[in-house]
């Protein structure tokens, strides 16, 4: 939009004083004096057609304009140094941020997060746990990893791996279910509503229920979770039978810990997708961190 060619200086020169509110202390940071960066944010006003801070006695204030630029600046200018720092070292220096969903981060990745370190000790990751989509306009997240069954039409978007539903329980619960025709009765059903788009706690059970053609009472007597560790870790204990996500079981099932009452499992419909803007898709880094999941994933 501008010809300028010191665009760039003046909008980190803004970015710096607008995280400090202090002209004098943005000058610190830069190493220029408090009038050269009091020239440069009128020059930047001047050049963009609006003012970015109301100017007070003693401090600093943003207009609403200078917000909202400094909202996608901060994510725009650190986007550009992670880009110039891949270029330099070939992408496995400088920092990277990964969202992911809340269990399959706990009891897939960290486990094995000694081994990526170990691998590109160059490369920091900070990791954004949640369940919901991340707004990639907004967020510093250079890629995510989400459990859905969405497109994302606007964003380069990859399965890692499907996902398959089967109920498990306690060993001890088990032996009171296949002992016990009227179990129905007194077994809660367990469900967890974490990363399913509608959040609707019922929605895996209902699936299962339909596919097998099993009408299981699973609304009447229930536990509901938003977490899917809880939900496990409450089967574990013998609170009830849960909806397991077999990736998510696994382990707790090679162990003894969890076994399947019913014995069928089917397709979730949904799986764990990489989800990234098109532009970070060739980023060193970004590759080095899919490769390894989809490394851990082809495990089983």
């Amino acid at each position: 939009m501008f010809a300028q060619e010191n665009m760039l200086a003046l909008l980190h020169t803004f970015e710096v004083a607008a995280l400090h509110l202090s002209f004098t202390r943005a000058a610190h940071t830069l190493n220029l004096t408090q009038g050269a960066v009091s020239q440069r944010i009128r020059h930047l006003e001047t050049l963009l057609g609006f003012r970015l801070f109301i100017r007070m006695t003693r401090k600093l204030q943003l207009t609403d304009e200078g917000a909202r630029l400094l909202s996608v600046l901060s994510l725009s200018l650190k986007r550009i140094n992670d880009e110039i720092e891949d270029i330099r070292v070939q992408g496995l220096r400088g920092t990277l941020s990964v969202g992911l969903p809340p269990t399959f981060a706990f009891l897939w990745l960290v486990p094995r997060l000694a081994e990526f370190r170990a691998r590109w000790p160059g490369l920091n990751v900070n990791f954004r746990v949640r369940a919901g989509l991340v707004d990639f306009n907004l967020e510093r997240v250079d890629a995510a990893i989400y459990y859905s069954n969405l497109r994302y039409p606007d964003l380069y978007c990859e399965r890692l791996a499907d996902e398959a539903l089967v109920p498990v329980c306690s060993p001890a619960l088990n032996a009171k279910i296949q002992a016990n025709t009227n179990w129905l009765a007194d077994i809660p059903f367990l469900h967890a509503s974490e990363s399913v788009d509608s959040q609707d706690l019922f929605s895996e059970w209902r699936e299962w229920c339909q596919a097998t053609h099993r009408p299981l009472p699973v609304e009447e007597n229930f536990m509901g979770f938003n977490n899917c560790q809880m939900a496990i870790e409450a089967a574990v204990g013998g609170c009830g039978i849960a909806m397991g996500r077999e990736r998510l079981i696994k382990k707790y099932v090679a162990a003894g810990e969890l076994v399947m009452p019913f014995g069928q499992a089917i397709p979730a419909g949904r799986g764990y997708d990489l989800i990234m803007p098109r532009e970070n898709l060739n980023r060193p880094g970004i590759v080095a961190f899919s490769q390894w999941v989809k490394g851990i994933l082809e495990e089983g």
